[in-house]
């Protein structure tokens, strides 16, 4: 088993090294927690260390991802990251079908399928899906868990990380609890009011094989990406 660090130092202490591989992660976010932030430290992470990192995308297209990226991480080369956009693919859908029924059709292609075929095929260190909201509004969930298990299955099998993004107290909470279920980690990053202040949180609620640790932790967003409380006040 490996350890995979995040690149967000007070975190990897917390979690005694990095996320451990075969370890279908869940990020349960709030809207406006900067998931996407979160999941690019990891993505950044696995290319500084030479890692095969594939990114997944169903709400931005490649070059809207890579622009965010080169937002918060400058200096870093991109040229290895493989990208997966089917957001670009559902907007051609869009521009190019008046018929409701086979826009319809067109939405549902395979996006599972041709997901899993190609995991199956290729090894990947770190596999980022941003996001699982997209896939649970398109499908029946029953296909989602399909999809889920599947996952599950080949991140253990290739030893190697996956982690999934979802929009928290979206769906009904059966659907949530059972992706919580699926998942062997789940990180949950939310929000809170205090006085005039928002605070972002993040609270690791499951980790397979490893205690979480008990406490929340606090964050910024800022230029250099997720800021943990405790590396702030150091700076």
């Amino acid at each position: 088993m490996r350890l995979f660090r995040t690149g967000i130092p007070s975190l990897d202490t917390q979690l005694k090294g990095g996320l451990p591989s075969e370890n279908l992660t869940l990020i349960l976010a709030e809207p406006g927690v900067g998931e996407e932030i979160f999941s690019y430290h990891i993505v950044v992470e696995g290319l500084k260390r030479g890692e095969r990192v594939l990114y997944i995308t169903t709400d931005y297209s490649k070059e809207a991802v890579l622009k965010s990226l080169k937002m918060y991480f400058k200096e870093v080369d991109f040229s290895n990251l493989e990208i997966i956009d089917f957001f670009s693919q559902r907007t051609t859908l869009v521009l190019e079908n008046t018929d409701m029924e086979a826009y319809i059709r067109g939405l549902r292609q395979d996006y599972i399928g041709s997901v899993l075929k190609l995991l199956k095929k290729e090894n990947y260190d770190r596999v980022i899906l941003n996001n699982l909201t997209f896939y649970i509004i398109t499908y029946e969930f029953e296909e989602v868990q399909y999809f889920l298990e599947n996952l599950k299955l080949l991140t253990k099998i290739k030893d190697s990380l996956t982690v999934l993004l979802m929009t928290e107290n979206m769906f009904d909470v059966r659907i949530e609890t059972a992706v919580k279920h699926l998942s062997d980690a789940v990180i949950d990053l939310d929000l809170r009011e205090v006085e005039n202040e928002i605070q972002r949180r993040l609270k690791i609620i499951k980790l397979l094989n490893y205690v979480p640790p008990k406490n929340i932790m606090r964050y910024e967003l800022t230029q250099r990406g997720i800021m943990m409380e405790s590396l702030m006040r150091v700076v």
